[in-house]
């Protein structure tokens, strides 16, 4: 199991060209595009997905809660356990016919940047946690059913213990560079929430809370 402490934003639309200089200038890079397979769920708290050969699951773990890096970037925090197990099958004809409607096809393309521990140092002025743990921040469009949005995450990955330092510190000093976007609690949330919100608006009724 991975232990990892989250925040994602999602905002309708594509990513305005000033949120992608931004994320490009903190040295993230392309990374290749790719349609990944989403479980329907009415429980937000857990994300399950087929990824190239893989079956990928997420558990949150523990409640959600608030954070903010600076004065115009708020989120919820989310703490996972994620698990990861090959396939028998590709499931190819899962992503071309679904006779069960209950998996959801994902196109991404995302831009990342992955900071190790032994580079923090160097970024920050002092150390919150003196072994932290990786820090991720992605920007990615993401298209399903017609809908079309726009992800960042913050992400620290590793020792349960230092994912909360590594978390508040990393989004401190990334959100402080350039003009970062303005995000809020009430876009803050999950894959499994957002495609939730997509299958409630397309069946005009209420999604269940996160």
């Amino acid at each position: 199991m991975d232990d990892t402490l989250e925040v994602r934003w999602f905002v309708h639309g594509t990513p305005p060209s000033a949120v992608v200089d931004w994320i490009q200038s903190l040295g993230a890079e392309a990374e290749t595009t790719r349609t990944d397979l989403y479980l329907v769920s009415d429980d937000p708290g857990m994300n399950v997905k087929l990824r190239e050969g893989k079956v990928q699951t997420k558990h949150r773990m523990g409640d959600r809660t608030p954070i903010s890096f600076g004065d115009t970037v708020h989120g919820i925090q989310e703490r996972w356990g994620k698990w990861s197990f090959p396939t028998v099958e590709q499931h190819h004809d899962l992503f071309e016919d679904d006779p069960t409607g209950l998996w959801v096809p994902v196109h991404k393309e995302r831009i990342r940047l992955e900071i190790d521990p032994d580079e923090q140092p160097d970024l920050l002025d002092h150390m919150i946690e003196s072994d932290p743990a990786e820090a991720k921040i992605e920007l990615t469009e993401v298209r399903a059913e017609d809908h079309q949005s726009w992800t960042i995450c913050m992400e620290a990955e590793g020792d349960p213990e230092a994912l909360p330092g590594t978390l508040q510190q990393m989004g401190n000093y990334l959100f402080s560079q350039g003009t970062p976007p303005e995000l809020t609690q009430e876009a803050s949330f999950g894959y499994a929430r957002w495609i939730q919100t997509l299958q409630s608006s397309m069946e005009g009724s209420t999604p269940a809370s996160a």
